[in-house]
């Protein structure tokens, strides 16, 4: 948590999640299926503002893949497509913040990364933080 709500890099929380949890696998084991319609609702909101900021042009939709939820830590994660990018997003619910990481499938090593806030009743294009090579936030 302190990671995504301080980082000045967004890459650095996800590098934590990639590098240190999903290979533990005791944090595998923990999760479970999300059944919790709100969250799956806040991240198909989150992915259509990225859509809406990056191909505003297009009609293509995101796609979650798959959304696992650790009750312990109130945390969900999951997978995710759009065009040609693959995505990876997590939320902690206490906060109602998360961060998602999209990597080009061309070949290239580019991420987009955004960090994002969820409020009820709120314009969900002002909740982005967009990280931007040499911008700060």
């Amino acid at each position: 948590k302190h990671l995504l709500v301080n980082a000045e890099e967004f890459s650095e929380p996800m590098d934590y999640f990639f590098d240190v949890l999903s290979v533990d696998p005791a944090f595998l084991a923990k999760g479970k299926k999300l059944k919790d319609k709100q969250i799956e609702s806040r991240f198909h909101g989150v992915l259509e503002v990225l859509r809406q900021r990056m191909a505003p042009d297009t009609e293509i939709k995101p796609r979650m893949m798959t959304i696992a939820w650790l009750k312990q830590y109130g945390f969900a994660h999951g997978g995710f497509t759009f065009a040609n990018l693959l995505g990876v997003t997590f939320y902690f619910r206490d906060l109602d913040m998360g961060l998602c990481a999209l990597a080009v499938m061309d070949g290239s090593s580019m991420t987009l990364f955004s960090r994002f806030s969820v409020y009820d009743q709120v314009d969900p294009s002002k909740n982005f933080q967009v990280d931007r090579s040499g911008r700060r936030h």
